[in-house]
């Protein structure tokens, strides 16, 4: 895992002067496996027709990290991308360093814009600017949902996979006593366990007042579930990915070591991969007697950079309207798990199901419920949150500490990086303007 100091100082390089990059455009992307064979073979059939100076050359840079790191250096060095995909944490960082154009501006100046129904809703909001216009273009979306094992919940009494977290530990215990050697398997990610679980159940993990963001995520139902989570951990219900026989939480789970996973949309073709499954997908968990709120999105956006040729725009933008065909969608969704970000092609894709599955099940918990959106978390230096959580979950779980301690020391040294990253940008924004004075 990238550590803070490296982090911290790629992001701060984003607010930089524009450069002029050179031809030939390129889009540079993250994802190998599936997901990256799919990007491939989506920039095949893109080229497949053009000339070969008209072409996108697609290139694989690595990891999310990897391939936010390189697109800095190389925007430094004024050989950049035209179009990159950028993972979802990184957002606050790519809207605030001033090296991107909004994709919404660019589709409009090369007559491709976006009518009002083209994305699902809580993609579009992720990815709206304070203005409301559309900063990138979503591309692999996912959020979290609950993986169940028919078979093992009916040994042990269980006739349908638990709503509540109430229920969701009876069925640990019950699992645990029919023998089941692991109920449960987690990575004990934040995304997850989190920003997903909070966002279920209607808490928000950080709060805006006075133009400045401070999380708040070490009271309420995420205090609850932690402290009901290290309880699991104690019995022996809930068994880390790095103590199963595969060491991945998709993996222990589609080989049937284990009864339950909450993980991604995106692992459905990982846990999914046998003919014959008794895997059902349902909406997470959340405590009993509290309303249920929709789930936030995950995942990646693809992001204009600046810096090039009226050319380069115009290939972009068709390269972008190109991906958005609803054929292209269901394909990239059927061969990677993630949710399609138009509402047409979401429409088709839960039309044309018969049983429920990781995307159908992803897609309804991305809609608003009573006409109440829950709020995207876009919180500068989200990654960093991330990875303190980690340590300090970490600590909790192994009883070096309470729980109480975890997430107050969380929330104390996320909210200390989110004074940096205001700090960083009112500097920057200082020097913009005076820059611009005569």
């Amino acid at each position: 895992m990238p550590s803070i100091r490296k982090l911290f100082s790629t992001l701060a390089l984003l607010s930089l002067a524009a450069h002029t990059f050179a031809a030939p455009a390129e889009f540079w992307y993250s994802h190998s496996g599936a997901a990256g064979s799919a990007i491939a073979d989506l920039c095949r059939s893109f080229n497949a027709q053009r000339e070969e100076e008209d072409r996108l050359h697609c290139i694989r840079q690595g990891s999310y990290e990897q391939t936010l790191q390189k697109t800095v250096a190389a925007y430094r060095a004024g050989i950049g991308p035209a179009l990159v995909e950028i993972y979802d944490v990184a957002t606050p960082d790519m809207l605030l360093g001033g090296a991107t154009r909004p994709v919404e501006a660019i589709m409009a100046d090369h007559h491709r814009a976006y009518p009002d129904d083209t994305f699902l809703p809580a993609l579009r909001r992720y990815y709206a600017d304070d203005h409301g216009t559309l900063a990138a273009q979503p591309f692999a979306a996912s959020t979290a949902v609950l993986y169940t094992h028919r078979n093992a919940l009916a040994a042990a009494g269980i006739n349908a996979p638990p709503a509540t977290w109430e229920a969701f530990a009876d069925a640990l215990r019950a699992l645990k006593k029919s023998g089941q050697k692991c109920p449960v398997v987690s990575a004990f990610a934040p995304w997850i366990w989190l920003e997903q679980t909070s966002a279920a159940q209607g808490t928000a993990v950080a709060v805006r007042s006075a133009g400045s963001d401070r999380y708040q995520f070490d009271e309420g139902s995420h205090l609850r579930l932690m402290k009901d989570l290290a309880q699991w951990a104690r019995e022996g219900l809930v068994v880390h990915e790095d103590a199963t026989r595969s060491g991945q939480q998709a993996l222990a789970f589609a080989t049937d070591d284990c009864a339950m996973l909450i993980d991604s949309t995106g692992a459905w073709n990982v846990v999914h991969s046998t003919p014959e499954s008794d895997i059902q997908v349902t909406a997470l968990p959340i405590y009993a007697g509290t309303q249920r709120r929709a789930n936030v999105p995950g995942g990646s956006s693809l992001w204009v950079m600046r810096g090039h040729s009226v050319r380069d725009y115009r290939l972009v933008s068709e390269f972008l309207a190109f991906v958005l065909q609803p054929d292209n969608q269901l394909m990239f969704s059927a061969r990677t798990g993630y949710l399609p970000v138009t509402q047409a092609a979401a429409a088709r894709l839960q039309s044309a199901a018969s049983e429920p599955s990781a995307m159908t099940v992803g897609l309804a918990a991305l809609t608003d419920i009573d006409g109440q959106p829950s709020a995207p978390l876009r919180c500068g230096f989200i990654t960093l949150m991330r990875l303190i959580w980690s340590q300090e979950m970490e600590n909790a779980l192994a009883g070096r500490q309470s729980i109480d301690l975890a997430l107050r020391q969380t929330t104390l040294r996320a909210n200390q990086l989110l004074g940096l990253f205001q700090q960083m940008h009112q500097a920057q924004a200082s020097n913009d303007s005076n820059e611009a004075t005569p």
